[in-house]
């Protein structure tokens, strides 16, 4: 009798397992239950992708001597990314409306720039080697955060002055990106979906992108990045190069004891920290400086410095700014300042971000006498659509 009930419950768990087999049958891999591609399928997994974002809206500045009001294209960037293999990739990146100093033909209208271009062999997460035209890593705006993720619609002066400007080869602000050879890896992986040591070396041309270098001497940047937890990252940036004394259209001319030297060094360091939980606290500080001394004489000593503090609520982003920076060689300059910028983020839909954002600029009193102003108000409202 027992024999018999035993049999029976067998044979009815064989028959389950039969039935269960038989509904949802088990591979031995995924790649015999993913769904095969069409051949036009493959095809369209293999072109690049297109992408892009239109940076628009409108401007006003005032001060004692001076107000302006204008609509502005501030930017428009159109990228190109695809893959070679599974160990290379590619990006392509160009831009109109930069609106930086000296991008514009005779008519004083913005040209179109090659903001990116280059290649990246990846045979390990611990190793991988960049080649063409790339941002430079010096600062975590111009390097880490897109213009398009912005809290405000500026970037700081340690972009403006300090990671796209060279007093010697180009004294205007261009766009950070320069030609060279990059090497980069993640070497210690958290294995929660962080990194807790990533490191960048860089060796550039040290002068204006889309250019052959002025001289043999090469650009050096050593960076490392360090991020503790899942939300807070630790980065600095050391670079050292030497350049050519330059006058260009559109910049500053170089008013040093230097004559048509080749080899006039410089060295420039940014640290920062942030912390980035994209559902709620914001906060990032960087501190910047840029230094030059040609046979004894200070020709180039300057530094900045910022604090940002923003919180998510929803759709909301609201921030709090506070920067101040100084150039001890010229102190008549209108980088010496102290300001103050209050913004909000409005992202309606997935694709599209309102900004808004005033700025209230207190020249030091040199500057302020060479301006013959003391503060300037600046109001932007300004609108970012992806596609």
């Amino acid at each position: 009798m027992k024999m018999g009930i035993f049999i029976n419950a067998l044979m009815a768990l064989m028959m389950a397992a039969t039935l269960q087999a038989t509904a949802t049958p088990v591979a031995e891999n995924a790649a015999e239950v993913a769904p095969q591609q069409s051949t036009v399928e493959k095809i369209v997994a293999n072109l690049p992708r297109l992408s892009g974002f239109l940076h628009t809206g409108w401007s006003y500045t005032s001060n004692d001597l001076n107000s302006t009001s204008s609509f502005q294209a501030k930017r428009l960037r159109l990228a190109l990314d695809g893959n070679i293999g599974s160990k290379i990739a590619y990006h392509v990146q160009i831009e109109a409306f930069n609106s930086v100093d000296g991008a514009t033909n005779g008519n004083g209208q913005y040209n179109l720039d090659v903001m990116e271009a280059h290649a990246t062999w990846k045979p390990h997460d611990a190793f991988q080697v960049q080649v063409g035209q790339f941002f430079t890593p010096l600062g975590m705006e111009t390097y880490d955060i897109s213009p398009a993720s912005l809290e405000t619609p500026n970037y700081s002066d340690i972009v403006y002055r300090i990671a796209c400007r060279n007093p010697y080869e180009y004294n205007f602000c261009s766009n950070g990106v320069d030609l060279g050879i990059m090497l980069m890896g993640d070497l210690i992986d958290s294995g929660k979906g962080f990194k807790y040591l990533h490191y960048d070396i860089a060796l550039s041309n040290g002068s204006l992108a889309m250019k052959d270098d002025s001289n043999k001497s090469k650009d050096i940047y050593l960076r490392a990045t360090i991020q503790p937890t899942n939300h807070l990252t630790i980065k600095g940036t050391y670079n050292w190069g030497e350049y050519t004394s330059r006058n260009l259209a559109g910049g500053i001319p170089v008013t040093a004891p230097t004559g048509e030297n080749k080899y006039n060094p410089m060295s420039r360091c940014v640290v920062g920290a942030s912390y980035d939980n994209p559902n709620g606290l914001d906060l990032r500080a960087e501190y910047g400086f840029m230094k030059s001394k040609v046979d004894g004489t200070q020709v180039v000593d300057e530094a900045g410095a910022y604090i940002l503090a923003g919180y998510r609520f929803g759709k909301f982003l609201p921030s709090a700014r506070w920067e101040i920076y100084q150039d001890k060689v010229n102190d008549t300059a209108s980088c010496n300042y102290n300001r103050m910028v209050l913004g909000c983020v409005f992202r309606p839909f997935d694709h599209v971000r309102l900004q808004a954002a005033y700025s209230l600029t207190f020249y030091r009193d040199h500057a302020a006498t060479a301006l013959g102003y003391d503060r300037n108000h600046h109001l932007q409202l300004m609108a970012i659509v992806h596609f």
